[in-house]
């Protein structure tokens, strides 16, 4: 399959807001809890300045988009955050996650951080075993009893990973 990462477009955000919402509402079953900072992480960053320390990247494919990714700065200079990162389900499999998360790594490098932190949730255990491979370490685990429409506690997770 034939892909392109590159950085977001104005008016993109609407698509990265909008995968926020269906994948995490029909995958996971998360409500308007999660939705609603999510897309406010993504309508928020469009709207802002960035730095030449950040970037939110897309992919495409058959002339759509079918994944995103962001790297934010944080309150702690040395430390650059992952953000947003999702592949629409039909195109997983063919190598855009790691693409999208090798365009963060660069730009990571680049931006010179010296490590890089996420936030995930329990059940995105495929995820937490990706991260794990790439080299980020859970550090720290908080109770959620907020995003679930199941109404079960998610556990989230931070990750961290030395550059």
């Amino acid at each position: 399959m034939e892909y392109t990462i590159r950085p977001f477009k104005k008016g993109e955000e609407e698509y990265v807001a909008d995968a926020q919402r269906r994948i995490y509402s029909e995958e996971y079953r998360w409500g308007d809890a999660f939705i609603n900072y999510a897309v406010k992480v993504a309508m928020d960053f469009a709207k802002k300045e960035k730095s030449s320390r950040e970037e939110l990247w897309v992919a495409e494919a058959d002339g759509q988009l079918v994944g995103c990714i962001m790297l934010c700065e944080t309150d702690d200079p040395k430390a650059g955050q992952l953000r947003l990162f999702l592949v629409e389900k039909e195109y997983r499999r063919y190598g855009i996650g790691g693409a999208l998360i090798k365009a963060l790594m660069e730009k990571a490098k680049e931006a010179s951080y010296e490590e890089l932190i996420l936030w995930t949730a329990s059940p995105l255990t495929a995820a937490i075993r990706h991260y794990e491979r790439l080299g980020f370490r859970a550090t720290e685990e908080k109770e959620n009893d907020e995003w679930s429409l199941d109404g079960e506690p998610v556990t989230e997770v931070k990750m961290v990973m030395k550059l």
